[in-house]
């Protein structure tokens, strides 16, 4: 085999193990970290419809309008990915996410954690169980 099969062959055999390593879909933990940090940014700064961009469509109407109920009544502080469990295939992660906030009515400082559920998608990882406080 000459030199130039050789690393052609390589260079195919490294792509092919690439790829199966992202998945079927092909996002993989980074790309999650990345969509987990802008989502839970928009959502602490309350650009819920940026953020309902990470949720499955079917949930988009209902997290936006819940979290605005909820934002009237409280003010995130600050929201911070604790833990991250992801399924043996690679296409599921429970999220576990701690929320600090404030209650605008008697300025109460609350914290405490919530878990999410996050799907890849042919689209990227999509927030298939979000929270929805009050409901």
């Amino acid at each position: 085999m000459s030199a130039r099969a050789l690393v052609l062959t390589l260079v195919v055999a490294l792509g092919t193990l690439l790829h199966v390593g992202c998945g079927r879909h092909g996002f993989g933990r980074n790309d999650l970290d990345l969509t987990l940090s802008k989502h839970h940014i928009d959502l602490r700064w309350g650009r819920l419809e940026n953020a309902a961009q990470a949720v499955t469509p079917a949930m988009r109407g209902e997290f936006v309008r819940v979290w605005a109920e909820r934002l009237a009544a409280s003010e995130l502080q600050d929201l911070e990915v604790v833990g991250v469990v992801m399924s043996p295939d690679g296409d599921k992660a429970e999220v576990i996410v701690r929320a600090t906030g404030v209650d605008r009515s008697t300025m109460t400082v609350t914290a405490g954690t919530f878990s999410e559920i996050w799907l890849r998608t042919d689209e990227g990882w999509q927030l298939a169980k979000p929270v929805l406080p009050g409901s």
